[in-house]
């Protein structure tokens, strides 16, 4: 008789990705994104747009972002509203395979998200120029940090469908 101690998980691997994706999917776009979009259009651009009036600065607004084009300038510097894309991709992996430390890091930054680039940007509109270097780095590290965390969710995935990693119920 064979009796086994370790827990089977509920659903097939396979299956939990599907179901995960499917539903962070929903959420995104049904609730997320157009939550963006009007806290972008009702509260973070109008308050920009009275700093950036007060400098003679031009603003570009999107749907879920904020150029910042001062005078001089032939490129724009700006930022994104944190928690998009970029941020429930890794996240639904790691859902999946219960990483919840990777989970915490990626929520962390995207909390550091909400804070450190406006506040970059309002020193950008008010004419310190190094700001905008800042800001570009940002943006690389933003798409760099995304690939990483999205590279571990995938290995994890990978990990544990291989069986080196026991898939956590």
């Amino acid at each position: 008789m064979d009796i086994s101690w370790n827990k089977k998980p509920r659903y097939s691997l396979f299956l939990r990705i599907i179901i995960v994706l499917t539903i962070s999917s929903l959420f995104y776009l049904s609730i997320v994104r157009p939550s963006r979009v009007k806290i972008n259009s009702k509260f973070i651009y109008p308050e920009f747009s009275k700093i950036a009036k007060s400098y003679n600065v031009k603003l570009e607004k999107k749907s879920r972002r904020i150029d910042i084009q001062p005078v001089g300038h032939d490129t724009p510097r700006g930022f994104g509203i944190p928690f998009g894309g970029y941020f429930w991709l890794p996240l639904s992996l790691f859902i999946v395979t219960r990483n919840l430390n990777f989970c915490f890091g990626l929520f962390s930054y995207h909390l550091f998200l909400c804070i450190g680039p406006p506040f970059l940007g309002i020193l950008f509109i008010m004419g310190h120029k190094w700001v905008g270097t800042l800001m570009q780095v940002n943006e690389m590290c933003f798409a760099a940090l995304f690939l990483f965390f999205l590279f571990v969710g995938i290995n994890e995935i990978y990990l544990i469908w291989k069986n080196k990693k026991p898939l956590k119920s």
